[in-house]
């Protein structure tokens, strides 16, 4: 089995004196999709942050190819094509799509005005409603359109990584699936590496290869997808009665 494109072991983050990540070991494979599910406040967005040093990690290691990247300033993580597309989507909204994907690219590495079309018609084909809206501004987008907008900007970077937070948050359940339809497109066809980020346990795990489970700060379980589904304490805490 090959190396872990992305590995962390025994991070601690913290928000002053309130410690949010307690010695978090996590591992992504290559051409894998990785869920992250727990409830609000578990830590899952600051591990996430984490790996683009924001909080900084107080303590542990950060891998990614091979490489340490704990004390990496974040443009530099980004060059290294780890994109995100963050919780609340952090659109530009007066910027128009168009101008909204371009700074997707210019965010990240350089390159040739081939490969940027390329990855400009890439996204419009995993999300046709972004080409009809392509001179529209990103605040005037329904919010579907946003998260589509938003994950299309970090998808024009060509990520080796991509994490999505929270891609279905506020999103009617239609349009929901359509984005977890695309993410499991761009794994299957280009062999995309995701790292998803998700209350909607029930989605994410269907997804996913494998899942890990956060709560206060640490990882509480780990197994593929449809193991974790099938375990009765998962299905108690975050599928019986709630977001599924």
């Amino acid at each position: 089995m090959s190396a872990p494109l992305l590995s962390i072991r025994g991070l601690v983050a913290a928000y002053g004196h309130i410690e949010a990540l307690k010695g978090v070991d996590l591992d992504i494979n290559p051409g894998e999709i990785v869920a992250l599910i727990g409830s609000n406040g578990a830590g899952k967005s600051t591990l996430m942050m984490s790996v683009f040093g924001r909080p900084r990690a107080r303590a542990g290691t950060i891998w990614f190819d091979g490489r340490d990247i704990t004390g990496l300033p974040t443009h530099h993580v980004a060059r290294l094509r780890i994109a995100q597309s963050p919780e609340g989507r952090r659109i530009f909204p007066r910027m128009t799509v168009a101008e909204n994907l371009r700074m997707g690219a210019d965010a990240a590495v350089e390159s040739s005005e081939a490969e940027r079309n390329a990855s400009l018609e890439r996204v419009f084909a995993l999300f046709p409603r972004l080409k009809e809206r392509i001179a529209q501004r990103g605040g005037t987008l329904s919010g579907g359109e946003q998260q589509m907008l938003a994950i299309g900007r970090a998808l024009m970077s060509r990520p080796r990584l991509l994490m999505l937070d929270e891609p279905s948050l506020g999103l009617a359940p239609l349009i929901a699936r359509q984005i977890f339809d695309a993410v499991r497109a761009l794994n299957r066809q280009d062999g995309l590496t995701v790292l998803i980020v998700e209350q909607n346990a029930n989605h994410a795990l269907k997804l996913a290869h494998r899942g890990y489970v956060m709560v206060n700060g640490k990882i509480t379980l780990s197994g593929t997808g449809t193991d974790l589904l099938a375990r009765p304490e998962i299905r108690a805490a975050y599928l019986e009665g709630g977001r599924h």
